[in-house]
C-alpha cells in the first residue's frame, strides 16, 4: 500500500521577502543639504577664528594713528601779538632807579592828546599823542646838572615795537619842571617830566635813561619797566 510522502523544504528557500521600500526622496536630500551647510559653516567659523586651538592663526594687526591737533595759524598770531614785550628791565614804575649816581623815579606815565607848552595848550596832532613820565630826580653825583637845557640824562621811551623815541623839545616850557639852566646840585632832588609825542598806537613798555659822559664810550642804560 503506497503512501504519498510530502518531502521536507530544502533549507534556504522560502517565501520571498518584500523589498523595503525607499526612503523618500526629498527627505534625503534635505539630509544631505544639511550636512553640506553644517560642514561650510564649520569651515567658515574656523577661517575666522583661526582654526583650532592647537593651530590658532596670528591675531590680527590694528593700527592706530594718533593724530596732533594742529593750532589754526589765526590762532597762533593773535597770542604773539596779545603777548607783552620782554624788556628786561631793572626796575619798575615807583622804584629808583639808579645808574652812575644818577636816581630816578617814575611815579605816573600819562598819555594825552594836549599839554600844556609855554602856557599854551598845544595838541598832539592827527593819529598822535603825547606821553609824560612824571618823575622825580636825585642828583647822587659829584657835579651838578642841567635837567632841561643840557643833556645830563641821556634817554629814550621804547614801545611795544621796540621803536626809540626822544623828548620833545624846550622841556623847560612844560608847567613845573626845572627852568633852563637851573643846576640842580649834587645830594638834592627835583621835580621833572619827560615828555614824548609818539604815534597814537604806539603802546610805552620802558624808559632808559643813562648820565651823559664824553669819557664813557659805551655807556649801560639803566631800564624802567613801563607795563
Amino acid at each position: 500500500m503506497s503512501q504519498h510522502v510530502t518531502p521536507p523544504p530544502m533549507p534556504g528557500y522560502g517565501p520571498p521577502v518584500p523589498p523595503t521600500p525607499p526612503k523618500n526622496r526629498t527627505a534625503v536630500i534635505a539630509s544631505v543639504a544639511a550636512v553640506a551647510a553644517a560642514a561650510i559653516a564649520a569651515a567658515v567659523t574656523a577661517g575666522l577664528t583661526g582654526g583650532s586651538e592647537d593651530e590658532a592663526g596670528p591675531a590680527p594687526t590694528v593700527t592706530v594713528t594718533v593724530t596732533e591737533e594742529a593750532v589754526p595759524e589765526a590762532d597762533t598770531a593773535e597770542a604773539e601779538e596779545a603777548a607783552p614785550a620782554d624788556v628786561g628791565a631793572d626796575f619798575k614804575v615807583g622804584d629808583r632807579a639808579s645808574n652812575e649816581g644818577v636816581v630816578v623815579k617814575i611815579s605816573k606815565v600819562v598819555e594825552s592828546d594836549t599839554i600844556i607848552l609855554a602856557g599854551a595848550r598845544k595838541k598832539a596832532g592827527a593819529e598822535a599823542k603825547y606821553v609824560t613820565l612824571k618823575t622825580v630826580v636825585t642828583n647822587e653825583t659829584k657835579a651838578s646838572m642841567d635837567l632841561t637845557c643840557s643833556l645830563p640824562i641821556v634817554n629814550a621811551l621804547i614801545d611795544d615795537q621796540e621803536r626809540r623815541f626822544d623828548t620833545i623839545e624846550n622841556l623847560y616850557d612844560i608847567a613845573g619842571n626845572p627852568e633852563c639852566n637851573a643846576q640842580l646840585q649834587p645830594g638834592f632832588k627835583d621835580e621833572m617830566e619827560f615828555v614824548y609825542r609818539v604815534p597814537k598806537d604806539a603802546e610805552p613798555v620802558a624808559w632808559e635813561f643813562y648820565p651823559f659822559d664824553l669819557e664813557e664810550a659805551e655807556p649801560t642804560p639803566a631800564l624802567i619797566d613801563l607795563t
